[in-house]
């Protein structure tokens, strides 16, 4: 198996760390699209931040721009009826992925095509005239630009520009012609269109709305120029890392895998791979690989959600079941702990008052000169059920600049897991002065620790 492509180095990438600012940027590429505007996702949720940017495509279509949206169909339920009325307009063409049968009462699917309705896409971009590109780990929502009260995903994307995002539509376009793509106007569904002007002229009445418009996407944020260091461009080479479409289709035998393409370069590390998922399980097989790495020498870093903050509480018992074991063989365990953040005036930004902050960013820096920046968790999901797409970067000054933003991040967000000398484990707050010692899962409740020590003594990892 090999990579789709790989692309030359007249390539630029700007990594977009800030949640304001990854939603600011998508508004920017689809208002200055010309010709073109490509997008795939898995979860696009009809919030404050999921309509604008519908508003912003049907403004590009009415300005004679064609959209094609793939969107997978697990989440797209809320979002159905608004969707077959903007597939009505000319030059905007939607499809499903991998659609349900059922579309009134969907738990039936899992009943009669658990297998089949299990496996998804799970990949994220958008294209633009097929010059400049958005794509990593943000799905459309509030809760990935820090638009709204409630947890923040902390996540990353990178802006690419050059040959790359050719290849990125060129991938695109094995999704969009997949069979399992199909147009939304091919699809019975009982659901009533609901003209999408009707519903946006309501919610332009909605405080959440009047604030994401005046603290986010004003003209002056929009249209405001960078400061001189400010944003720092990569010219870098770059290969675009996808699955096959068709591993989502059950008895296929896809002909390309991310896991591959992953397996390969952290195989190829000397000294140093620093990874970051919000979902780590590394299964036996990765345990393994991962010890013979730390014997040759290989210092391996990981950063992922702790049970307190995790969204799946599940997936952290597939984790939960190899920590010791990773611990003992020399890999370090960061986990990120929950911030409150400081109590804000009402009169300012009042909608965006956040209780805390959950990890979705997915990366990896290996020997501190090649990014891995996309949609795949390292988990057996994304490995073996889910389709993930992202772009490895042979940037040294990125990886710089992703393993600074790591350590400066470990003191005050994270515990460090650790094993004493009597192999018992415990977490390590360096947030503190002097450092605490926590002997339980920190921050988590005990019906938490109770379900994930029950769920964790199952046969499961392979559907977590």
């Amino acid at each position: 198996m090999t990579p789709l492509l790989t692309a030359s180095s007249d390539n630029e990438f700007l990594l977009l760390e800030d949640a304001h600012r990854a939603l600011i940027e998508r508004v920017r590429l689809i208002r200055q699209a010309r010709h073109h505007i490509a997008l795939q996702y898995y979860l696009w949720r009809p919030d404050s931040s999921g309509l604008t940017l519908l508003k912003e495509l049907l403004n590009a279509v009415e300005r004679g721009v064609r959209v094609d949206l793939l969107l997978d169909d697990f989440h797209s339920k809320p979002l159905e009826p608004l969707l077959r009325d903007l597939s009505l307009r000319r030059n905007f063409t939607i499809k499903l992925f991998n659609p349900f049968k059922h579309r009134r009462w969907r738990w039936l699917n899992w009943l009669t095509d658990f297998k089949r309705m299990n496996r998804r896409m799970h990949n994220k971009s958008l294209l633009v005239d097929g010059k400049v590109g958005i794509v990593g780990g943000r799905n459309v929502g509030n809760e990935y630009f820090g638009t709204h009260a409630g947890q923040l995903f902390a996540d990353l994307d990178v802006i690419a520009k050059g040959e790359v995002v050719k290849v990125l539509l060129e991938d695109w376009r094995h999704y969009w012609n997949c069979s399992l793509s199909v147009s939304v106007d091919l699809i019975k569904s009982p659901d009533r269109h609901r003209l999408f002007e009707d519903i946006w002229l309501k919610y332009q009445k909605q405080p959440e709305l009047k604030d994401l418009n005046q603290f986010v996407l004003s003209d002056g944020h929009l249209n405001k120029v960078p400061k001189d260091n400010s944003d720092i461009w990569y010219k870098a080479s770059a290969t675009v890392v996808s699955d096959d479409p068709l591993k989502a289709q059950l008895n296929s035998k896809p002909s390309r895998l991310v896991t591959y393409q992953l397996a390969k370069t952290l195989g190829s590390a000397q000294h140093s791979i620093v990874l970051v998922s919000p979902y780590f399980v590394p299964t036996s097989v990765g345990v393994k690989e991962l010890e013979n790495l730390s014997r040759r020498g290989v210092k391996v870093k990981v950063l992922t959600n702790s049970l307190a903050v995790t969204d799946v509480p599940a997936v952290h018992a597939g984790y939960q079941r190899h920590r010791r074991r990773l611990l003992l063989c020399g890999i370090q365990l960061f986990e990120l702990r929950r911030t409150e953040e400081k109590q804000l005036r009402k009169a300012v930004r009042p909608y965006f008052r956040r209780s805390a902050s959950s990890l979705h960013a997915k990366t990896v820096t290996v020997d501190g000169e090649k990014v891995f920046v996309g949609s795949f968790n390292f988990d057996p999901r994304s490995a073996q059920i889910n389709t993930e797409s992202g772009l490895l970067i042979e940037s040294a000054e990125m990886a710089e600049r992703i393993n600074a933003m790591f350590e400066h991040e470990l003191p005050l967000r994270t515990y460090e897991a650790r094993v004493n000398r009597f192999y018992k484990l415990y977490w390590l707050d360096k947030s503190k002065i002097p450092a605490l010692k926590l002997y339980k899962e920190p921050g988590a409740g005990i019906w938490r620790r109770l379900a994930v020590w029950l769920t964790a003594r199952l046969p499961v990892d392979h559907l977590l």
